[in-house]
């Protein structure tokens, strides 16, 4: 199609211009030998992706990064300790359509043994906030990777509350979201994530199913009710599609009730600690018992009280390990006993959790340093994650979206935080930015020129790119895989690649050339502004290609949130380098030096802030979000989200922070800093 407009492009030029010293017999055979050179390239690009079939090797390899990844989250959420919690649970039967094999308990060791006989291997988590579902899910994930056997399906663990079926068709919606997150998070290609997840080599481990909807009571039209359709819509062959899924017990049960819920799968209810399991884990986990004996003598004498209900989960039994286990790191003294846990204030189960919450913060912060050795203030860092927190639970109780996108309640990417700031207040000044720099940057050098179609095309340039800022609402993360020059297949995939970018980037730039050379004719004369604007498409399409031959996803690995603004970063400097150099270099071999330095400075510096659009507006979200703002942030944000997770604050779900536990999300949303 886009060869076919080009064609008639050129003939209507060349009847409305005549052909001059153009040879037409040879204008046609060239136009028909660039067909078949991209029709050539898209056989030979869509040959290469048949070579990502070898799906058992794929997922071999994608099984290893896993490993890795999640055994860090795994770390993290037992507070850098390799001490579990054995806790117990309870099969809940369904009321139709159950799997087969379910045992009528068991516990967090023998959760592998438990999954494995469940045919088909779909399993359902349940329990009360705090009692350790992800960090169950996550131990058998690990366990089932650890045992592994070769082309096995993997594990893949991803946040619910970023699925929307209604965006997906009814019967594949699963399937093609699990595609997508595995193109995201792993750097997969779109084709290879999608025959993985048709050859059923991943087994999804959807956390979250509760966080979905504003309601704790979902209901028969809420997205976790469509999650669950979805979920009984994924097929293996004749058989349902093996999955895992961890949701409250409430939420699930009022789904329950309406009659949805995941069929063939076994549900599992954790049960919750008693006062012998507490005693258990804080005698194996502190240091020093006999600082402990009050608390634990209370748990003994009274299991059903106040303090026993309030520890009656892993997460809180951590947080109390957390805070009084601390010492300082000079003297070795512990700040703070846990006889403070005796308080009488302390009389209700909600008490003793935002006693526990309000410590974890400075405890935390004591405990580890920043990454130069100094340590946080305390009130810089909840004041900074009562912003965030406020952010996710505003969008979580009222359902906020913006341009057809529902805002994270759960999930902070850094790349996408700039609604915080309100609205599309970041977007419109990141426009305004990618519009004006580059403006007066170009005029500027226009001026010195002294050259009409200089100045013409160094203001005309920033405006379209402005304007494609503007209506790119929610701009992807640009990266450079430089990694894909390592071996010989990464090699040739490049090469097919850079030329089916250089054939279609050619296309459209020459198209674009026309229409610029049209709109600058206006002001310079049609003749040296068609020059120029073909120069420059020539120059745009040459450079689209070199991007786009280096910028296509294909090494299995981990995405690291930390590292997806920093290749953003890399990634909008390379872009407007290349188009500056390319464009400027085409111009002015038309049009002069002094023209092409005007377009080239315009152009790149245009062309680098819209493909770093995700910057641009990163960096408007953190000017705005300043002290006395009402939203205050760090200035140096990807950094402290690194270490609030090294510090146990948080915790990463792909390319995605969380907060360590939605109890702490919600403390911090509803109590002043």
């Amino acid at each position: 199609m886009a060869v076919l407009v080009l064609g008639t492009a050129l003939v209507l030029v060349v009847v409305r211009s005549g052909t001059g010293d153009v040879d037409p017999a040879g204008a046609l055979v060239g136009a028909a030998g660039l067909a078949a050179g991209v029709w050539a390239v898209v056989l030979g690009v869509q040959a290469r992706g048949w070579q990502d079939s070898d799906t058992a090797g794929l997922a071999d390899r994608l099984a290893a990064v896993v490993l890795e990844a999640e055994t860090a989250v795994w770390r993290g959420l037992l507070g850098g300790s390799d001490r579990t919690i054995d806790v117990p649970f309870v099969h809940r039967p369904a009321p139709a359509h159950e799997a087969a094999g379910a045992a009528p308990s068991g516990t967090l060791r023998e959760v592998a043994g438990y999954y494995r006989s469940l045919r088909p291997g779909r399993l359902v988590v349940t329990g009360a906030p705090g009692a350790g579902k992800t960090v169950l899910a996550l131990h058998l994930m690990l366990l089932l990777l650890q045992d592994r056997a070769p082309g096995d399906p993997v594990p893949v663990r991803l946040p619910l509350p970023g699925f929307d079926p209604a965006q997906h068709k009814p019967d594949r919606a699963l399937a093609e979201w699990v595609a997508a997150r595995l193109a995201t998070d792993y750097g997969l290609r779109p084709a290879a994530a999608a025959a993985l997840v048709a050859a059923r080599k991943v087994l999804p481990v959807l956390d979250g199913l509760d966080e979905m909807d504003t309601d704790p009571r979902p209901g028969y039209r809420s997205r976790a009710a469509a999650a669950l359709r979805a979920m009984n819509a994924y097929q293996q062959g004749t058989a349902k599609g093996q999955l895992i899924v961890t949701c409250r017990t409430a939420p699930y049960a009022a789904l329950e009730a309406l009659r949805v819920w995941a069929h063939d799968a076994a549900r599992i209810d954790i049960v919750s600690l008693g006062a012998g399991a507490a005693w258990d884990f804080l005698t194996g986990r502190v240091t020093d018992t006999s600082r402990w004996e009050g608390v634990l003598d209370r748990l003994a004498a009274d299991p059903a009280g106040p303090l026993a209900q309030g520890l009656s989960t892993p997460w809180r039994l951590t947080l109390a390990a957390t805070v009084y286990e601390q010492r300082e790191p000079a003297t070795g003294v512990h700040p703070r006993h846990p006889g403070e846990l005796l308080d009488p204030a302390l009389d209700t189960p909600d008490k003793v959790r935002d006693h526990l919450l309000g410590l974890f913060i400075p405890a935390a912060t004591a405990i580890h340093p920043a990454p130069d050795g100094t340590a946080h203030n305390p009130e810089h860092v909840r004041a900074w994650l009562t912003t965030l927190a406020r952010y996710l639970n505003t969008n979580a109780t009222t359902g906020r979206t913006l341009s057809g996108r529902a805002l994270p309640g759960t999930d902070i990417l850094q790349h996408e935080l700039w609604p915080l700031t309100g609205g599309h207040r970041a977007r419109v000044i990141a426009a305004a930015v990618t519009g004006a720099i580059p403006m007066a940057a170009g005029v500027a050098a226009a001026a010195a020129t002294a050259e009409p179609s200089a100045a013409a095309s160094a203001a005309l340039i920033p405006v379209l790119w402005a304007l494609v800022s503007w209506l790119t609402v929610w701009p992807e993360p640009g990266t450079l895989d430089l990694r894909r020059l390592r071996t010989p297949a990464d090699r040739h995939d490049l090469v097919f690649r850079l030329a089916f970018g250089l054939m279609l980037g050619l296309m459209l730039g020459v198209t674009f050339g026309f229409i610029l050379g049209v709109t600058l004719g206006l002001a310079v004369g049609f003749p040296s502004g068609l020059a120029s604007g073909l120069a420059y498409g020539l120059g745009y399409g040459l450079a689209f290609g070199l991007m786009a031959g280096f910028t296509r996803p294909g090494t299995v690995g981990a995405v690291s949130a930390k590292d997806v603004l920093r290749k953003a970063h890399v990634f909008g400097l390379a872009f407007g380098l290349a188009f500056g150099f390319v464009s400027g270099f085409a111009v002015g071999f038309v049009s002069g030096f002094a023209v092409g330095l005007a377009a080239g400075l315009a152009t790149g510096l245009a062309a680098g802030l819209a493909a770093g659009s995700v910057s641009v507006r990163y960096v408007v979200l953190l000017w705005l979000a300043r002290r006395g703002s009402g939203r205050w942030l760090p200035w140096r944000l990807g950094r402290f989200l690194e270490w609030c997770c090294q510090a146990g604050l948080m915790r990463t779900a792909g390319i995605a922070y969380q907060f360590r536990h939605r109890e702490l999300q919600d403390f911090l949303a509803r109590t002043a800093p």
